[in-house]
């Protein structure tokens, strides 16, 4: 019998399946499964039959360049809610389609779970050189317009739990910012102007302005963003977008008023 019982009345395997996905989101990298085999103590055949089993439901993601796997976005929205999250996705979407067909670019919406904002839906562009960017993405907060974006309208505690003062910052690329004292400094420069801008900072190549997305009690609680090509989508080019972008994303957040 596969799923035997401890002497507890566990269920091993499950047990295991638990421990898998409490080790990934522990772990803010992608793991490879001879990692995690090792970590957790658990067979190679083991982990890959949890993995994959998991990979279909949505509960885990793979990076299909480097093989390696983390969590996916079902787990979070299990935990925020589900039906708030399918929610906010039909309630932007509408207007993510029109910032892809007017701009010929990427258009995203994004939330943020500790330090990393999570890609909850994207219009990718048509054109042939695009960013690739799928549902579930992660990546570090300070160092895209989405992320960066949502920090500044933290509370100052709510900041202070997240990125402590002897904490170093790390750098995708020679663009991000590399300092807390840095952060700081343009998360209130983006706070007076309603929007932040990424200059290949996370990815070199890629550009991206995002603009909040606020909640009946003026809580930012998503934002939507333009992503492109920086031989394509220049600073000029994000400059042209800015108004609209921040015009669309105050028309969504009247909706959550309505």
């Amino acid at each position: 019998m596969e799923n035997v019982k401890s002497n507890k009345g566990k269920l091993k395997s499950i047990d295991k399946v638990l421990d898998l996905l409490e080790f990934l989101s522990v772990n803010e990298q992608e793991m490879g499964i001879s990692e995690i085999s090792k970590k957790l103590n658990v067979g190679l055949s083991t982990v890959h039959r949890i993995l994959t089993t998991l990979k279909t439901r949505d509960y885990i993601i793979q990076n299909q360049k480097t093989t390696k796997y983390r969590l996916g976005i079902k787990l979070f929205a299990l935990g925020c809610g589900v039906q708030g999250i399918k929610n906010l996705i039909k309630l932007t979407k509408p207007h993510l389609k029109y910032l892809s067909q007017i701009t010929n670019e990427t258009s995203n919406l994004a939330i943020l779970e500790g330090k990393e904002v999570i890609y909850l839906d994207t219009i990718e562009s048509l054109e042939v050189l695009r960013t690739e960017i799928i549902p579930g993405t992660r990546t570090p907060a300070h160092c895209a317009s989405l992320g960066k974006v949502l920090l500044a309208f933290l509370s100052g505690s709510e900041f202070n739990n997240l990125y402590k003062s002897n904490e170093p910052i790390i750098s995708l690329t020679s663009n991000s910012i590399s300092s807390l004292g840095e952060l700081k400094k343009y998360l209130k420069k983006v706070k007076e102007q309603g929007y932040a801008v990424d200059r290949e900072e996370y990815k070199i190549g890629i550009n991206c302005i995002a603009a909040p997305i606020f909640s009946r009690n003026r809580e930012a609680i998503a934002a939507i963003s333009i992503t492109g090509p920086s031989s394509r989508f220049t600073i000029d080019e994000m400059e042209k977008i800015k108004g609209k972008l921040i015009a669309i994303s105050k028309k969504i957040s009247n909706q959550f008023l309505d």
